[in-house]
């Protein structure tokens, strides 16, 4: 399971640099592969998703429009880069979900 959250970690700061903010220099391209310790992979989702709260409010009115190319030919603003990055965390939440009940592990507000 720490693929998916390190995958989720490294496309929330993906997506982030297409709005502006730069990659992380420590983030490595196998990461999803290579980060498996659970101490590890809860601090990198951890960091990605304050580095979105933190971004986020700092865009300013007009520029949730400006026009940022984030898969080769894929064009959109950077609003929809943000919305991109909840859609894409709500995925995998769902995915993860699937993944415990599958193992016996009932989520926590599933519990009585």
């Amino acid at each position: 399971m720490s693929e998916v959250y390190m995958h989720i970690a490294a496309a929330n700061f993906f997506l982030l640099s297409r709005t502006g903010p730069k990659m992380p220099a420590d983030l490595k391209d196998d990461a999803e592969k290579t980060v498996t310790a659970k101490a590890d992979v809860i601090a990198w989702l951890k960091r990605s998703l304050d580095a979105v709260k933190t971004a986020h409010p700092t865009v300013k009115g007009a520029d949730m429009q400006r026009k940022v190319k984030v898969f080769g030919a894929f064009e959109g603003t950077v609003e929809s880069v943000y919305l991109r990055i909840i859609v894409h965390n709500n995925e995998h939440m769902g995915q993860l979900i699937a993944y415990a009940r599958m193992n016996g592990i009932v989520p926590p507000w599933s519990k009585e």
